[in-house]
């Protein structure tokens, strides 16, 4: 290899760090936000365990009283008995930041239909296209990176 490619790859894995860095730094707390919520859609349509698990605070809970060692367990039945999953989301709030508090926390408010199929049959799990049911995310910061810390307004799937 000539040394101007040498030089040329040089720059260019530069460049591309450079870009990456500058965008893992400049991106403010609400595209984190949507990114952590993002991950976490793709994560649960993906069947990934480890990928929920990555976005969701140890401090977790929801309206049905998991917690984070909770949840894994459900997941993973979940993933297994449902093929297919997929959620719409049919809107999502701009992320209220509260006031005050430590550590800073904010709250996004979802309108979803999840859907899959059981054995071959197509069911919906949570909400319908016609009637999202309404789901509120809370987000708590730890360092630069957001985490979902609560979850409200979950409905429990009829399977």
């Amino acid at each position: 290899m000539s040394r101007s490619r040498l030089l040329m790859a040089v720059v260019l894995v530069l460049l591309i760090g450079g870009a990456w860095l500058w965008r893992a730094c400049a991106a403010d707390d609400e595209t984190r936000i949507a990114r952590t919520l993002q991950d976490g859609l793709a994560a649960v349509e993906g069947k990934s365990v480890r990928g929920v698990m990555a976005v969701l605070s140890p401090a977790y809970h929801d309206n049905f009283g998991s917690d984070a060692k909770s949840v894994k367990p459900m997941l993973q039945r979940l993933f297994f008995a449902v093929e297919g999953l997929r959620i719409d989301v049919r809107s999502r709030s701009r992320p209220v930041m509260a006031p005050s508090g430590e550590p800073p926390s904010a709250t996004v408010t979802l309108a979803v239909a999840v859907s899959g199929s059981v054995q071959g049959q197509p069911v919906y799990l949570m909400g319908t296209p016609s009637a999202p049911v309404e789901v509120t995310v809370t987000l708590t910061r730890d360092g630069r990176t957001w985490l979902i810390s609560e979850m409200a307004g979950l409905t429990r799937a009829e399977l």
